[in-house]
């Protein structure tokens, strides 16, 4: 008997830690950010590549969405940052709106389309300002930016 409670006692261990390597694995406190914008040249296959963080953005969808124009962005810089909530801030020269994406499978998903310029931007740029995105476009110009919307403006 001394020996079944011996095997008994090692299955319970064994089950134990083998449910235990099973639960979920959350990781907290992540932070999405990227330091400082990219800008990014659309290739001539409606594509925006950025090798430091190792991202490829196809832009046709963006192009038709702000200009009604799959071929507008080709030869065109936009500005992209990520947030550290993890989505994705893209503008560029001309365009009215900064869209903001949330990573899915191989895709971004258009979470919100915030107006930021009746006109068109001119030579915009995105700054981190924790937790929330900065838009500027000139001397005095800027917008400050949550995932959902403007927080504050400036508009000298």
């Amino acid at each position: 008997m001394h020996t079944m409670q011996k095997y008994y006692g090692m299955f319970l261990i064994l089950g134990t830690l083998t449910m235990t390597s099973c639960a979920s694995l959350t990781l907290q406190w992540v932070d999405y950010s990227w330091p400082v914008e990219s800008v990014l040249k659309v290739n001539s296959q409606n594509t925006i590549e950025e090798g430091r963080y190792a991202v490829s953005i196809r832009v046709t969808n963006l192009a038709l969405s702000e200009f009604e124009d799959s071929t507008a962005l080709i030869g065109k810089p936009l500005r992209v940052i990520r947030n550290e909530e993890g989505y994705y801030f893209i503008t560029g020269p001309k365009f009215k709106n900064v869209y903001v994406f949330t990573p899915g499978a191989s895709e971004l998903n258009l979470k919100s389309r915030i107006q930021v310029s009746e006109a068109g931007l001119k030579s915009p740029a995105l700054n981190q300002r924790p937790p929330l995105i900065e838009v500027v476009d000139g001397k005095g110009w800027k917008r400050l930016l949550s995932s959902d919307n403007i927080v504050e403006e400036n508009k000298q």
